[in-house]
């Protein structure tokens, strides 16, 4: 490579990376400011209230009623379990009979 080569090489080099740097800059500030005006929105919708925001602690009663019930039946499902036969015994005891 000759000198012309190189130079415009390493000119062309740095001034790709300088442009996908700002572009790489300039997207990142857009989504970022794209997610922060998301978050001013939701902030001030729940500081207006409605009948949307209102709700929130009936769905949360409901959700917590809900996962309550799950947990009684698995414990159920889990104490139920410990009177099963796995295969293995089933076929022993019919043998032995």
């Amino acid at each position: 490579m000759t000198l012309w080569q190189t130079l415009t090489s390493a000119a062309s080099a740095l001034a790709g990376g300088f442009a996908g740097g700002w572009l790489v800059a300039f997207r990142l500030g857009r989504w970022r400011q794209h997610v922060e005006d998301k978050l001013r929105w939701v902030e001030e919708s729940l500081a207006r209230g409605g009948r949307a925001v209102d709700s929130i602690p009936v769905l949360r009663t409901r959700v917590d009623l809900i996962l309550e019930e799950l947990r009684t039946l698995r414990a159920e499902i889990r104490q139920d379990r410990g009177q099963f036969v796995t295969h293995e015994e089933c076929d022993r005891r019919h043998q032995d009979a």
